[in-house]
């Protein structure tokens, strides 16, 4: 069975960990400050801070833009329960916001239509597709663009991740870049980098208030720093296998909107079916055929349904569940395997 998810380890990243281990600083030191200092250099500017994961990342993110109890931060119902996990920790109230159709990114003509007043907007580059961050923003709104899905993509010439006031990312072992764990806050305004250094590097200070111990591991960021060094074959290969199964498919099914985008790299690839009984032949038939399939997010995962929220008020997610499936497309794929997969999704129609 191919697997839907594994990452790619070369002899070039186990060499890294091991030159860590056999200088003994194992914690938090210099491959940390490496990877922090590249972030700066790519982004030209502003401050990053590597922490243990995605979650943290954002829960200080928002610690370090002064979300607090009695904010609400609007995030998409289709999306990780991870969000809803980092709200209730900063004490602030989510408020959940259905979905495009076509991106799968948080609508900002839901939170229009129905009025809801909001502090903060937590905006996912959902699997990699590019969330409308301009659309989003007001004068008196805070904007975290969550880029755990992605790394390095670009739109109208925009990197992702530069166009709100902090932008969060993940190196999960799932994800494009992998340290197994860990996460790292970047933003433009140094002023809010330093307040997440202030919580993140939390003993032996001259004053006391509530700190936690979120450090990434030399370990992690030795393994992420080499993964890093070959960023672009990783993103030429994710697109070149994107390609190929968006020309196998046939008449009925499509794809998320900005997976042909020449900017787009691919975290999922996520096929819409015209209706939940065509998913269903069309994971079995993968199946079949020796590859592992997902369905990306479960009914039961929908954040709206998480708090006994009405399903009618979110249409769009509720169809989402029911008619899209996840292709592999890791960049650790071999020829032979992307071969089987595309000829696979060629010979299935709905």
């Amino acid at each position: 069975m191919i697997p839907h998810n594994r990452p790619t380890i070369t002899e070039a990243d186990r060499a890294a960990v091991d030159t860590v281990l056999a200088s003994r600083w194992i914690a938090q030191g210099p491959e940390v400050k490496m990877l922090e200092a590249s972030f700066v250099s790519r982004y030209g500017g502003g401050g990053a801070c590597a922490v243990s994961s995605g979650t943290a990342a954002l829960f200080l993110a928002m610690k370090a833009l002064s979300i607090k109890r009695g904010d609400r931060v609007a995030v998409p119902t289709y999306a990780c329960s991870a969000l809803l996990n980092a709200i209730n920790m900063a004490g602030a109230t989510p408020v959940i916001v259905d979905v495009r159709q076509d991106n799968f990114c948080l609508d900002n003509s839901y939170i229009e239509e129905q009025k809801l007043q909001v502090d903060c907007i937590i905006a996912i580059h959902m699997y990699g597709a590019f969330a409308e961050i301009s659309e989003l923003r007001t004068s008196d709104r805070k904007i975290i663009e969550d880029c755990c899905h992605t790394y390095g993509g670009e739109s109208n010439q925009l990197q992702i991740g530069r166009n709100s006031d902090a932008a969060i990312f993940s190196f999960y072992a799932t994800k494009l870049v992998t340290g197994g764990q860990g996460g790292l806050v970047w933003a433009r305004n140094k002023l809010v980098t330093e307040e997440v250094f202030d919580i993140r590097d939390f003993d032996s200070r001259e004053s006391y208030k509530p700190r936690f111990n979120f450090q990434m591991t030399d370990i992690s960021a030795a393994m992420i720093n080499s993964q890093l060094k070959r960023l672009n074959a990783i993103q030429a290969r994710r697109q070149m296998i994107a390609k190929g199964y968006r020309n196998a498919l046939s008449s009925g099914l499509t794809v998320q909107w900005g997976l042909s985008d020449t900017w787009c790299v691919p975290y999922r690839f996520v096929v819409i079916t015209p209706d939940a009984v065509s998913r269903d032949a069309l994971k079995k038939e993968m199946e079949a055929s020796g590859v592992e399939c997902l369905v990306p997010i479960e009914r039961y995962e929908l954040l709206h349904r998480y708090l006994n929220l009405s399903p009618s008020d979110f249409p769009v997610a509720e169809r989402l569940v029911d008619t899209t499936l996840s292709i592999p497309i890791h960049s650790s794929l071999t020829d032979s395997e992307i071969e089987r997969i595309t000829n696979a999704l060629s010979l299935f129609h709905p």
